[in-house]
């Protein structure tokens, strides 16, 4: 993460305080009822960790790639066998107990107020990616130590999408080889290729995963489970990624779900829906719907706002579009409608009387006001490549 490193004032004062500062964030896991008695290797390793984190913060360094400690420290934690909540609770409380104490030593040092907040959004963010390095560690030594591979569960993810799939006793003996049990219902997800390896590399349970080109796709077997989305969402947001999730659907229904989650994606990297950390494809629904035929669009939007198009002026075009939209969802409401757009009510009156002369006797019909409608909602979808999978109909066989 991008920071300015600390002025020599604010350094000078605070790089003497960093051994008390990790001692007191030691003492405070221990004081929160955190395990880490007996574990003198993880102990040990936990506050070199924290020492590295706070010089590298004061220095506006990035996390160390080459030690990968805190990767480590994820792996030992899992070897362990203690839980992944616990090793989380490890950075929150250390983040909380480090900050208040550099903003004491700050302010007794007389430093601004200005300069210790900037200090403290810093510090958190590294917290934040030092713990999903932590993180990351912890899935990968579950993965190696539950002798589950990667292999063996991209190769379930396949079977799952192959046409005619296979019978349900192959799926529940890949799964198994797999370390996983196979559910009856799961849901597909969908997001960029380039982020496959860092979801790949999170904690997630019940979840396969395989690349494919340009995207990869995953399964969340038993989607409705205790936590389940939450998990996703997170490890979504600790990767820095947005995924597109299709339907709950039962095993035979595969495509249907992975279909619409590409879909959704498809819209989610061209910019025509705004999405959440896990865009579902429930909420959703319309803008797949209008999505479906691209070439159609096309053809409806082209043929119903012809007399649009014809006008002259890019921005006065807009104008118009804009004023139809509102009219056509309130008419004759011109205050509503000029509140909507930021316009006087006159410039409403004009604007409706240049529409009626375009489109004459079709703002009055429903089924022809209804057309319209449709078009000025299908025009965003009319720029889609036809020829772009939006189906999720990539060989998997």
């Amino acid at each position: 993460m991008d920071a300015e490193p600390l002025s020599p004032e604010l350094r000078d004062v605070l790089m003497p305080a960093v051994p008390r500062v990790v001692d007191a964030a030691m003492a405070a896991i221990r004081g929160q009822g955190l395990d880490i008695e007996g574990g003198e290797a993880l102990e040990k390793n936990l506050r070199i960790g924290l020492i590295d984190a706070v010089d590298r913060w004061f220095n506006a360094a990035a996390p160390s790639s080459e030690s990968d400690l805190h990767l480590a420290l994820g792996r030992a934690q899992a070897r362990a066998g203690r839980g992944l909540d616990e090793l989380m609770s490890f950075y929150r409380v250390a983040a909380r107990t480090m900050w208040r104490r550099i903003a004491e030593v700050g302010s007794a040092a007389g430093i601004e107020p200005e300069q210790l907040y900037r200090l403290a959004e810093t510090g958190f963010g590294w917290v934040e990616e030092l713990s999903m390095q932590a993180a990351e560690g912890y899935a990968e030594e579950q993965l190696h130590r539950s002798g589950a591979s990667l292999s063996r569960r991209t190769e379930l993810v396949r079977l799952l999408l192959r046409r005619p799939q296979p019978p349900v006793a192959s799926l529940v003996t890949v799964a198994h080889d797999a370390g996983l049990e196979l559910t009856r219902t799961l849901a597909f997800f969908v997001g960029p290729a380039e982020q496959y390896n860092r979801i790949a590399r999170s904690p997630l349970d019940n979840v396969v995963l395989g690349p494919r080109e340009g995207e990869f796709v995953g399964a969340v077997l038993d989607p409705d489970g205790p936590g389940r989305r939450h998990q996703l969402a997170a490890a979504a947001a600790r990767a820095g990624v947005r995924l597109a999730l299709g339907p709950v659907v039962p095993l035979a229904e595969a495509h249907t779900s992975l279909s619409r989650a590409s879909a959704l994606h498809r819209l989610m990297r061209a910019g025509l829906v705004e999405t959440e950390q896990v865009a579902d494809v429930n909420s959703h629904a319309v803008a797949l719907l209008l999505s479906a035929e691209p070439g159609l669009a096309h053809d409806i939007a082209t043929h119903r706002l012809a007399p649009l198009d014809a006008v002259r002026g890019e921005q006065t075009r807009q104008n118009l579009q804009a004023t139809l939209g509102a009219w056509l969802r309130q008419p004759g409401r011109r205050k509503t409608i000029a509140h909507e757009l930021g316009v006087h009510p006159q410039t409403v009156r004009y604007r409706v009387g240049k529409l009626r002369e375009l489109f004459g006797t079709s703002l009055e019909d429903p089924e022809q006001r209804f057309e319209l409608q449709l078009a000025l909602r299908l025009r965003p979808y009319a720029t889609l490549d036809p020829t772009t999978e939006s189906a999720g109909a990539a060989r998997h066989d």
